[in-house]
Parts: structure tokens; sequence; C-alpha cells
């Protein structure tokens, strides 16, 4: 007799061990949903979304430059150089007598507007999971890479000649002039809005592309250059 009633508690006990191991686990698996639906409800770490992001751009950047905006440019000089019957001597200019030499150069070049991970001035951003998400940029000033001449349409013509003047020198500080005529073209270029706007579009692109790729969540990008160093 003692041996049934044996026989019939431990279906009871084990039954009672599976119930228990089964709550167990029903809470557990609850505490994880409330702790998954928390934090999809908090979205991204902001931290993590800006140190990713960082780590993002960077490694897009060549010699530590992002480039941003690229244009092409065909620029035109004219220099006129004096020249003296005799040379510029002290009697040369007693006589006074010109023969200046006048030369005009042009050609098409390259530009890449570009921010310098290197500059001083250090990368601020920061993400906001509110509202859809918000990323606010601050990035390095706007800067430029030496205009890349096409040598192949460089067009140099002497208009006017002097017997008194090395016409091959002339060329050559022509040249010179030219590049030196680029660079300031495309630096006055920097503080064009149109420029400045597509550059801003440029770095939003990059941003929402990150987003994207990583599923982040990204209403709205803020863009913002810091003032060109002195």
């Amino acid at each position: 007799m003692e041996d049934r009633v044996k026989k019939r508690r431990k279906p009871d006990s084990q039954l009672l061990s599976r119930l228990v191991v089964g709550l167990v686990c029903a809470v557990l698996l609850v505490s994880g949903g409330i702790s998954i639906g928390v934090s999809l409800a908090r979205g991204p770490d902001p931290l993590e979304v800006q140190t990713s992001l960082r780590s993002y751009v960077e490694s897009m950047a060549i010699a530590g430059k992002i480039v941003l905006v690229e244009a092409r440019d065909r620029v035109s000089i004219r220099q006129t150089t004096p020249g003296l019957l005799f040379g510029d001597t002290s009697f040369g200019r007693f006589l006074g007598i010109r023969s200046d030499a006048t030369v005009e150069a042009s050609a098409w070049a390259d530009v890449a507007y570009v921010i310098d991970l290197y500059a001083t001035e250090a990368w601020s951003i920061r993400y906001d999971a509110a509202d859809g998400g918000s990323l606010a940029v601050a990035a390095p000033p706007l800067g430029m890479l030496t205009p890349a001449i096409h040598t192949d349409t460089i067009e140099i013509t002497t208009t006017d000649r002097s017997i008194f003047l090395d016409e091959r020198q002339l060329e050559s500080s022509a040249l010179a002039g030219l590049t030196a005529r680029f660079v300031e073209a495309a630096s006055a270029m920097l503080d064009e809005p149109e420029l400045r706007s597509k550059a801003t579009a440029a770095l939003e692109a990059v941003v929402r592309t990150f987003a994207e790729t990583n599923g982040i969540p990204l209403e709205r990008v803020d863009v913002a250059f810091a003032p060109a160093e002195d």
C-alpha cells in the first residue's frame, strides 16, 4: 500500500518541478520582452551613434581630407612686362626707350573643396533619437586643394614681343601667375552661398547614407562649418 502511495506522489513532484521551471521561463521571457521594448522605444544609443559616425566619416578620408565638391573652371591672365633698351640699367632707364612684352595665358583646372580632419577645430557630432531622430554636425572649415591645371589645355600667347626680353622667361612667369590666379579665384569661392550649399548637401548625404546603412532613425540633419582659419 505504501509503495503505491510513493509511486503516485513521484509523478506529482515531477509535475510541480516542471510547472516551476515553466513559470521561471515565462517570467524571463516577459521581462526580456519588456527590456527589448523599452530599448526600442528609447532608440539607438546616442554615444554609440556619434562614435560610429565619426569612424565612418574618417574612413572616407584621403590624407586626412574629404572631398565634398569638385569644380572645373577656366582662368585667363594677361601680363605686360616693361622692356628697356640696354635693359634695366641706369643707362637704359636714362634713355627710357621702351619695348614692352605682353603675354596672355589661359587653362582649365579642377578644384576640389574639402574638409580637413586634421584641422584645429574638432568635430562635433550630436545625435538625438527624439522626434524621429536628428543629427547635428559641426564640421571643420571648408577649404580647398591646390587647383590641378590640365596641362593639355594651357594656351600661352605673346601678343607684343620685345627683342630686349626673354620670351621663354616671360611665358614661365605667366604660367606661374596663372596658377596663382586659380588659387585666388578658388579661395574667393569659399564664401559663395552656392558652393557652401553644395558642400552642406554633400556632407548631409554622407550622414544619411550612414544612418540608412545602420538602420538609425534620422529625420533631420543640421550641418555647420567652422569659420575659416586665419
